[in-house]
């Protein structure tokens, strides 16, 4: 068990417009709180983990295979593992997210986005 005072734990940017920070990561899972400026894409990518996403702020549109999906705060979002995706960020204000992965996303623990290529 442990208790973190997550504003202690730095940003770092995965991908340019885009800041995260892992905010817990345990045996089976990592949570993460990102926040991604307006206009910014995340590139189209796919990984071996599932993906559940919750929206706190902003409105983004996701590619999820061959779907397209707005998200807005209030919304959650659930991406197959190895499934491609991408977003854009289509609001005017930042996007801010919380996100966990099964099973954890070392990558994002060593402060690296290295999901694997399309």
């Amino acid at each position: 068990m442990a208790v973190t005072d997550t504003e202690q734990i730095a940003f770092w940017e995965p991908h340019p417009g885009g800041q995260l920070r892992i905010i817990g990561n345990g045996k089976n899972m990592t949570l993460a709180y990102s926040r991604i400026q307006p206009g910014s894409e995340i590139p189209e990518h796919k990984h071996p983990h599932e993906q559940l996403g919750y929206c706190l702020e902003g409105e983004a549109r996701y590619r999820i295979g061959e779907k397209t999906f707005d998200v807005k705060k209030g919304y959650s979002i659930i991406i197959p593992a190895n499934m491609i995706h991408s977003a854009k960020i289509i609001g005017k204000q930042e996007f801010v997210c919380i996100e966990a992965f099964s099973p954890p996303r070392p990558d994002l623990v060593r402060g690296k986005f290295a999901p694997e290529k399309t």
